[in-house]
């Protein structure tokens, strides 16, 4: 995933649809090792409780095979 919006020319200029992705279950499943991983980002390396809410916007594109149009997903992981 990419943490930044990516900078495209006007020309390649896509939608931007938003997602609100909320994590939860139980201590030391893997809920924020799993939201590094999707963003790129290194794992902590000590399992630690998370306090409160840890929130992650990673930016995903693809190309949906039903509309063949690039989209860029923004995904705000809640975990």
């Amino acid at each position: 995933g990419l943490l930044e919006r990516p900078a495209l020319p006007p020309t390649l200029a896509v939608p931007t649809v938003t997602y609100k992705l909320f994590l939860s279950g139980k201590s030391g499943v893997g809920k924020t090792a799993l939201v590094a991983w999707l963003a790129g980002t290194p794992a902590p390396p000590a399992h630690h409780e998370t306090l409160g809410i840890e929130a992650t916007t990673v930016f995903w594109p693809a190309k949906p095979r039903a509309s063949g149009r690039p989209v860029l997903f923004q995904l705000h992981f809640w975990d």
